[in-house]
């Protein structure tokens, strides 16, 4: 079963022209016409893969995004900023200020992670506290054990 799951998940990534360094980019409630995706591009590195100290993969995550809301338009804000956030939503690492349609905002190591843009009261916010504008998961964010999964936890008990 694990094999033709494993199959299913190579034949969707395959469909996807663009590979398995996408992120699309889904609206949050407060910008219901705001679209885009991400792509992780491998960091510059002298050895071809840029890895971290302890071996994980080093991207830029580029956005390209369309009918982004004014920050303002959302209430007191002044900047659309975005950041990296683990699956159990308990770290949120600022990567940049997005502006303009396309923008390289920052980098990541994280292997499984949310993105997520959200509206701020400044460009250097330090602590997410604005509406999503935009969100969406990395590529290995879909992948997950199944054994851990409720449905299955659920049919075994």
């Amino acid at each position: 079963m694990i094999g033709a799951l494993a199959a299913a998940v190579l034949a969707l990534a395959s469909r996807d022209p663009e590979g398995p360094y996408r992120i699309v980019l889904l609206p949050g409630a407060r910008a219901p016409g705001a679209h885009g995706e991400a792509r992780l591009v491998f960091a510059a590195s002298p050895f071809g893969v840029a890895v971290t100290a302890d071996g994980r993969h080093r991207y830029n995550v580029r956005i390209s995004a369309a009918n982004l809301p004014a920050p303002a338009t959302l209430g007191p804000y002044h900047a659309l900023v975005a950041w990296e956030v683990s699956p159990d939503l308990t770290e949120w690492h600022r990567l940049g200020t997005v502006s303009g349609d396309t923008a390289t905002v920052g980098e990541t190591s994280m292997n499984k992670f949310l993105l997520v843009i959200t509206a701020e009261a400044t460009a250097g916010s330090t602590t997410h506290t604005g509406p999503i504008v935009l969100h969406g998961t990395s590529p290995s964010g879909w992948l997950q054990t199944f054994l851990t999964h409720p449905l299955f936890r659920g049919i075994s008990q």
